[in-house]
């Protein structure tokens, strides 16, 4: 009787913090629709009228090929509204997301912008505050194992694809 009492005291905090760990999830769980396909920046402002999230914006736009190699996609919630950008197409894709969600997981308490790199697993690799952030994260992303994959199939591919052509054309450049 005393052991089993023992246990159920000891079980309800237990599921009380498994109960707060589980109301964290879903937050997660929005952004884990890009997991495996992207690696998404997730920029968090009080206001889209700050100065520093149109400074953050300028710096995305001036990294688009490097986003778009990276396969990043950007996700903005400037107050309650929320963003979505695929630097590959230069496009807003259909995807809804709740910017009080993203803002508790991905905002950094007591900062009016927070940039954070979510990795293809859905961790979260970096946080920053800046617009020279963004050049450090795209630094980051090419020393993760991930990456260095990618690049080495990319190559592959390459060489394939040129070992083809000097097959088809008996090693003829046509002009290049």
């Amino acid at each position: 009787m005393f052991w089993g009492m023992t246990c159920k005291k000891s079980l309800v905090p237990t599921l009380a913090v498994a109960t707060a760990l589980l109301t964290v999830t879903p937050a997660t769980a929005q952004i884990d629709r890009l997991e495996w396909t992207y690696r998404p920046i997730v920029v968090v402002a009080e206001a889209s009228s700050d100065p520093v999230l149109d400074d953050i914006r300028i710096a995305l736009r001036q990294s688009r090929e490097a986003l778009a190699d990276r396969d990043v996609m950007v996700v903005t919630v400037a107050g309650h509204e929320v963003t979505v950008w695929d630097p590959a197409l230069d496009e807003t894709p259909d995807h809804s997301f709740d910017s009080d969600r993203l803002r508790t997981v991905y905002g950094q308490a007591g900062k009016p912008i927070s940039i954070t790199l979510v990795g293809k697993d859905g961790g979260i690799k970096d946080r920053g505050t800046a617009p020279g952030d963004i050049q450090d994260m795209l630094d980051l992303i090419d020393t993760m194992p991930m990456r260095q994959r990618e690049i080495e199939a990319k190559a592959r591919e390459l060489e394939r694809r040129e070992e083809m052509e000097n097959r088809m054309w008996g090693g003829e450049t046509f002009g290049r």
